[in-house]
Parts: C-alpha cells; structure tokens; sequence
C-alpha cells in the first residue's frame, strides 16, 4: 500500500497495508506497526527479535466523514530474551495506542471536548462514536482534569459537610420535651469547633 494511504491516517507508528468496504459502509483499514522501536521491552528496554506469535486488536477511531472507520491492528507478540527482567512477553504498541487500550488517543479527545466544551451528553456522544458509556465519560473526565484548573481550598464547612450519622433525642433539662440532637448542631462539640477556627 502506498506510504501516502499511511499519512492520509495519520498515526505515527502504524502502516497502511489495505483498505476494504463493508457492506453497511465501514471502512476497513489493516495496519501493521512500522516503528523501529516497537520491538523494544517497555520494562528493560532490550530489543528483542525473537518473535511469539501475533495477536490482532480493533482499536476505535475517529470517523472519516459519514462513515466509519474500523481499524485491524496485526500486533506481533515478542519474548524478552533479557534474563534479569521479570516480562516474558510484549506486544508492540504506539503512543496514539497505550498499551491496554481499545480506543486512540486522538477519539478520547474527541469524545472529551464534545462533552465538555460543546455540552452534549455523554450518551449521545458514546453512541455517536460507537464506544461504552463509561468509555466516554472516562474520556471526559481525562479532558477536565486537563482543562480545568485545581479548586480553591475550603475555607468555611456548612453544616451539611459536618452532620454525622442518625440524628439522637433527649429530654430538655426540664424533662418535658424531647430535643433533637445532632452531631454538628449548634451547642454540639463540632459546631463549637467550627467556630473556634
């Protein structure tokens, strides 16, 4: 396949070796990993050549247009040949693609800003790029730890922050009524040390 197809997809690390339609229009792309410096342990950092066996993944990506893309991933499977470290196996991966991950870089992000910046559910976007609920709200929350600086410190706790447990009743100090006592209420040891600070 031509190198051009490789950089019409635009992640670093991966091949283009062809591209097929399905019937319901998906695009199916089949890349190898072309980084020389796949084959290197991610623990000790030795190259290895001694090539296991081969495992093939579907990592999501972003849509081309009106249709979508499906991606077959052909992954090889090394054995780190290195005695002293304690991985048998590892299989290649790219920075767009971490280790343990069925979805890019790039789609997360995506999927964040839409929720986040363009205040669309996290239902709807997941559905519209195909992925779980919790995989789109995950990507969310890895936007706004991004984007959004850290809160204030608390200055003052509310009495909501400082209630504890069941609420306790004892009889007032004439022995008539019942009063209600929570820990947190005014006149209760954690109110009084709210105040003190």
């Amino acid at each position: 396949m031509s190198a051009r197809t490789s950089l019409l997809l635009g992640l670093e690390g991966l091949q283009v070796t062809s591209v097929s339609a399905l019937p319901d229009r998906t695009r199916l792309v089949e890349v190898i990993n072309c980084d020389s410096k796949a084959a290197a342990c991610p623990s000790c950092g030795v190259v290895s050549t001694f090539v296991k066996d081969h495992a093939v993944t579907y990592p999501r990506d972003l849509r081309y247009g009106d249709d979508p893309i499906r991606l077959r991933w052909r992954k090889t499977r090394y054995r780190c040949r290195n005695d002293a470290c304690d991985r048998a196996t590892f299989t290649d991966r790219i920075s767009e693609v971490p280790a343990r991950r069925r979805t890019t870089t790039r789609l997360r992000t995506q999927i964040g800003r839409d929720i986040g910046e363009n205040a669309r559910s996290v239902v709807e976007v997941a559905a519209a790029a195909g992925v779980s609920w919790p995989t789109a709200h995950a990507a969310f929350v890895e936007h706004a730890e991004q984007v959004l600086a850290a809160p204030a410190p608390v200055r003052v706790l509310g009495i909501d922050e400082t209630r504890r447990g069941k609420p306790r009743w004892v009889r007032d100090a004439t022995g008539r009524r019942w009063v209600r006592v929570d820990r947190g209420t005014p006149g209760s040891s954690i109110s009084a040390a709210i105040r003190a600070c």
